[in-house]
């Protein structure tokens, strides 16, 4: 069996926002720390190879600080046994005056240059493909370029590549842009790639994987975060993601909290939408959380009382960081006094009020009204049965307009 660490866009040197005053200490060592983590981690599986998939550093020139720190996580790996190999990508090229031309990797390191080409690995019966990005902006399809693998070997690909063909705005941004098409055509077992942030299996077969980041850069990047176990015997090919990531940010809304008048209620709440999720060991936690809608809670939470509630929410909830933001969360509401208020809300509501109770009436209206707009499977459908699907639409609007619409007493609509 082989063993392979795949890991990419360490960014070293690049930033991690602290959104809480609370983590700025976590943040400005979360990505040296995650490298930390990613040694051990090769050194406790006994890993035979190393691949990092480019964006090692957040710039062509890091800081000594982010230097230094590789070269060491490099002897530790390679002390560990393990063989390492680098794709420089778009944020860290392999120009002329950058980290990679200067450099001078030590034994049991290799750096791809730029232009595809191969390394056998025989002992391993292994062939390792790949190509380092040699601007900010590769229009090249480097992986349709990458040397196939000799006979009786199984192929690597390790890249740094974007797949534009699966996203609606990346057009202009090229690099090294591929498909997977192409990436499934060609004669590699693993491609290890770089780029996207998310980790993120594409294909089992061949397996295709984005190993994501191993440290996400803000409350944006959330979810666990760390780097691929890949295991290759006998031709078959197994990848696990570990998350290893020292601070790991979560992004989080709850809505529907009418009923909600227990702050104990709510905690546990948030602890049912935290399950499930692996985060690893020792990984401080940041939320981001929005509350919206209404709620009795609502006074404990907004005005005066937002930094106790806040504060508290996070010592219950055992996080590192909380990011509190409670602009939709209103009081809680009677619906029926709302409608007879003279008022657009008012008027609208009353008129959904007569939707939910089936007023035929008024769903014929409105299914003359929108015939030119419907799906068109639903105008397939006959007359009556479009109707009671917009009478089923009436419960959904109503806390639409509820949650979006009303502000509460005294501050409009």
């Amino acid at each position: 069996m082989v063993r392979i660490l795949h890991a990419a866009d360490l960014h070293l040197g690049g930033p991690v926002a602290a959104p809480d005053e609370q983590v700025v200490a976590l943040a400005q060592g979360a990505r040296e720390e995650g490298l930390r983590r990613l040694v051990e981690l090769a050194r406790r599986e006994k890993v035979d190879l190393v691949l990092l998939a480019g964006d090692v550093f957040h710039t062509p020139r890091p800081p000594l600080g982010a230097q230094l720190a590789l070269q060491e996580a490099c002897e530790g790996w390679c002390q560990a046994g393990a063989r390492v190999f680098i794709a420089p990508g778009n944020h860290d090229p392999f120009i002329p005056g950058s980290v990679w031309d200067t450099w001078r990797p030590g034994q049991g390191v290799h750096v791809f240059a730029p232009g595809p080409s191969g390394l056998e690995l025989a002992e391993l019966g292994l062939w390792l493909a790949g190509a380092a990005h040699d601007s900010e902006h590769v229009g090249q399809d480097l992986a349709a370029a990458l040397p196939p693998p000799p006979p009786g070997l199984t192929g690597l690909a390790l890249l740094h590549a974007d797949l534009p063909s699966s996203r609606r705005d990346d057009a202009h941004h090229p690099y090294a842009p591929t498909r997977l098409e192409v990436l499934r055509a060609a004669p590699f077992a693993y491609w290890a790639l770089g780029h996207w942030h998310k980790p993120q299996e594409l294909c089992s077969r061949p397996r295709v994987v984005m190993a994501g980041t191993h440290q996400g850069a803000h409350l944006d990047e959330d979810g666990p975060r760390g780097a691929w176990l890949v295991e290759i015997e006998g031709g078959a090919v197994e990848s696990r993601l570990v998350p290893l990531a020292p601070l790991g940010f979560l992004d989080l809304t709850l809505s529907g909290l009418e009923d909600v008048a227990d702050p104990g209620r709510l905690v546990e709440l948030v602890r049912e939408r935290l399950a499930g999720r692996d985060w690893g060991q020792d990984c401080a936690l940041c939320l981001r959380l929005r509350l919206e809608g209404p709620s009795p809670l609502w006074r404990d939470l907004r005005g005066e009382q937002a930094g106790e509630g806040g504060r508290a929410l996070a010592r219950s909830l055992d996080l590192a960081g909380l990011v509190l933001d409670v602009s939709g969360l209103v009081p809680p509401l009677d619906p029926e006094e709302l409608a007879r208020r003279p008022d657009v809300l008012g008027r609208m509501l009353g008129l959904v009020e007569r939707l939910a109770r089936g007023d035929e009436e008024l769903l014929a209206e409105l299914e003359a009204e929108l015939a030119g707009d419907l799906h068109p499977l639903l105008r397939e459908l006959e007359p009556a049965e479009r109707r009671r699907l917009l009478g089923e639409l009436a419960g959904p609007v109503r806390s639409l307009a509820l949650r979006h619409l009303w502000q509460g007493p005294g501050e409009g609509a």
